[in-house]
Parts: structure tokens; sequence; C-alpha cells
């Protein structure tokens, strides 16, 4: 990847991979990258690694049939400069990241969220990501198009 442009407001990096766990590192380094030439605060940075580690790995590991594994991903994430938001707050940025594959239909945003924990030791491992999306993120949505579960989420700072 070039320093040059990744970060540019309005620039879209576009990525295809398999749906495979293993090429987590290959969803998440370019949109670090990205984030930190933007001068991205670290908690805004975690937010949205999180949600697409979550979102990628969820289309990694249920989106296709064991049989079709590992599937196809496409990711875009796109930088953009934005305007005062309706209280006023100064000009800043904002991602917009699409992840698409054509595996079995599902809505993430309609899943409710689970019940929570009443103490850590209830925790189990898996079943929060989702959740934590919804709640980190300014813009979560998903729809359907033709074949294709089209998820989207956006983050301004």
């Amino acid at each position: 990847m070039s320093d040059q442009g990744i970060a540019q407001h309005g620039e879209t990096v576009r990525l295809v991979l398999p749906a495979d766990v293993e090429r987590l590192p290959d969803v998440v380094d370019p949109l670090q990258e990205a984030l930190a030439r933007l001068a991205c605060p670290h908690p805004t940075v975690d937010q949205l690694i999180v949600a697409v580690e979550e979102l990628f790995v969820n289309v990694a590991h249920y989106a296709y049939p064991e049989d079709e594994r590992p599937g196809e991903v496409r990711l875009a994430y796109t930088f953009d400069e934005v305007g005062p938001a309706p209280g006023g707050e100064a000009t800043g940025h904002a991602v917009t990241i699409v992840i698409e594959d054509e595996g079995i239909p599902f809505d993430p945003v309609a899943k409710p969220d689970p019940t929570l924990p009443k103490s850590v030791e209830e925790v189990k491992i898996g079943g929060l990501g989702i959740l934590m999306v919804r709640r980190t993120m300014d813009v979560f949505a998903y729809e359907r198009r033709g074949q294709t579960n089209v998820t989207t989420i956006s983050k301004r700072w």
C-alpha cells in the first residue's frame, strides 16, 4: 500500500478476500493504517477495529456452508471529511465501511440484543459482537441486494 492517498478524504480502499479468519490482518491493517494517518483518536480506532473484526469473523464463520468455504468477502473503507453535526460540533472525519458477501442471508441489524450477564462469571465467549457494533457505530445498516448481504457501518470523529 502506498503512503499516499490511503487516508485522503473521499478515498476508498477496496479489498476482495477469502472469508477466512486467517485473513483478518489483511482486513484490519489497511483500516488501522488509514485511521492513524487521519489522527483518529485511539478509542474510536479500537471501536472501529472491533466492529470490523466482529463482522468479518461472522461472515467467515457463518455466511457460507462448510462445502463452500471460504467464500469471498468484499470490503470498502471510505474516508470523508464531515461538516458540523446537528448539535453544531466542529468539522471532523468519518469512515464508512461496507462489507459484502454472497453467503446465506443474514441481517445482523435485526438480531435482538442478547441478555447481558449479571456477573463476570456468567460471561460466555461469543454472542456480544453485534451488540458492540450496534452500540459503538453511528450507522449500522443491512440490506439484501439480490444474492448479496450488504452491511454498512459508519463512525465519525
